[in-house]
């Protein structure tokens, strides 16, 4: 019994799909991939063409100067304003606020008690046992920003 018809048919069809495999992952796969290693080249400048979304405060700056003096000179000024606002084209896309990111976990991101964090940084362990602290209940204080401006924090 001879396989030697078998064994050229399953070679012909491995060949075609080789083929096959080829011309599609040409078509698909961009010319500049692989200039860089597993990398496709024409991204650099393709990002570099774009605008940055993150401007940095100087740009709040312009617009808003009463709050850019407040948050200067507090104790948040090494935080961006695009932190807690979000990046200027929210704010230049025709939206009629740029509104922050006003959540007790979002204030909790940076000032809930973790061990590794240094002794003078204001810390609280949970907003619950801070609102006990200061003998407040629950419907005194709604949130976090009912009684701290983050833009003069204290």
């Amino acid at each position: 019994m001879s396989y030697r018809s078998h064994i050229l048919r399953l070679l012909t069809v491995i060949g075609v799909l080789i083929f096959v495999f080829m011309i599609v992952r040409s078509i698909l796969i961009p010319a500049s991939f692989g200039e860089h290693g597993h990398y496709r080249g024409d991204n650099v400048s393709e990002q570099m063409a774009l605008l940055p979304l993150y401007q940095g405060p100087d740009l709040c700056r312009q617009c808003h100067q009463e709050q850019h003096g407040d948050w200067h000179d507090g104790a948040h000024r090494s935080v961006s304003c695009e932190v807690c606002h979000g990046h200027w084209q929210i704010h230049n896309g025709n939206l009629k606020t740029m509104t922050a990111v006003n959540t007790d976990e979002a204030c909790l991101l940076c000032h809930q008690q973790i061990a590794g964090r240094p002794e003078a940084f204001p810390q609280i362990e949970s907003f619950v046992l801070h609102l006990k602290d200061e003998e407040l209940t629950e419907e005194d204080a709604g949130g976090c920003l009912d009684c701290h401006d983050p833009h003069t924090p204290l």
